[in-house]
């Protein structure tokens, strides 16, 4: 979902950072003044339900019916009101996620238009 990024878990911010010290010189993507950026809760939880708990996302399923998207199976379901692009012959979604983050492609595949 997001290429060239890591997420990484933990509780103890000042640690992880002092831990990837030894990798500064391989790190292009971060925050101002060279820091890690903390994702925000908002954030988290909209990427946690996205994921399994192998932290992959499913493929979804649905239909389009009078231009409206209907989710009937995988992570995406109850979140249409997110997607803002559909490309059903790669059959990915475009998500506008909350906060920082930018758009996301989630996998989901359209059966019928009706």
């Amino acid at each position: 979902m997001f290429p060239d990024y890591v997420f990484l878990e933990s509780e103890d911010e000042k640690r992880l950072s002092e831990e990837l010290e030894q990798y500064r010189p391989f790190l292009t993507a971060l925050g101002e003044n060279n820091t890690l950026v903390p994702v925000c809760r908002e954030e988290e939880e909209f990427l946690r339900g996205l994921c399994d708990e192998s932290y992959h996302s499913r493929m979804s399923k649905g239909y389009i019916r009078d231009g409206n998207t209907y989710v009937t199976e995988g992570p995406l379901q109850g979140k249409e009101r997110q997607i803002r692009r559909i490309d059903r012959h790669k059959r990915l979604a475009k998500l506008e996620l909350p906060g920082r983050l930018h758009n996301v492609d989630v996998g989901l595949e359209i059966y019928n238009k009706v």
